[in-house]
């Protein structure tokens, strides 16, 4: 789906491989050409990354490594950049077809993910807009992973592009 190819997923301060793995493989299984790593640590790092890198390379997607946020957004260049916190630290509710309607123009949009918990930090969330999504509990980053990329997705082949 061509629509994803400006979509680039992000996972922040990781340090668990597993963790750092299940996030690209739901990434990559919704269409997601581009998945970023940043600020990854310990195991995350040292056997996460490859093992990702690995899996990229057998599906034929992209992954790319970066020291830090402000690096995703230097190299990038975004058109949106939303931050992925709970409702208390958010500043809006994600709305999907927002971001849904700018991939289809071809702009690049940035989602954020925490990749440890207690997630991203108060400087973390500078760098673009903090959203939630509406569900009725802590669901955890790849919870709402997976719910984000599924309503972009159902959202992208629900009706034609124009």
């Amino acid at each position: 789906m061509r629509s994803l190819d400006n979509l680039y997923v992000v996972v922040h301060s990781p340090y668990s491989v597993a963790r750092l793995v299940e996030a690209a493989r739901i990434a990559y299984g919704y269409g997601v050409t581009n998945f970023i790593v940043s600020k990854a640590m310990g195991a995350a790092a040292q056997e996460g990354v490859p093992e990702v890198y690995k899996m990229a390379l057998k599906m034929k997607k992209n992954l790319i490594f970066l020291a830090d946020l402000e690096d995703v957004l230097e190299v990038i260049k975004p058109s949106e950049v939303l931050l992925f916190v709970s409702k208390h630290h958010a500043k809006a509710e994600f709305k999907p077809d927002t971001v849904v309607e700018m991939l289809r123009r071809g702009e690049k949009v940035v989602l954020i993910f925490g990749g440890a918990e207690p997630g991203l930090t108060k400087r973390d969330l500078e760098k673009g807009q903090p959203v939630y999504v509406k569900v009725p509990g802590d669901i955890g980053p790849l919870g709402t992973m997976a719910i984000v990329l599924y309503l972009l997705y159902k959202g992208l082949t629900s009706r034609e592009s124009p």
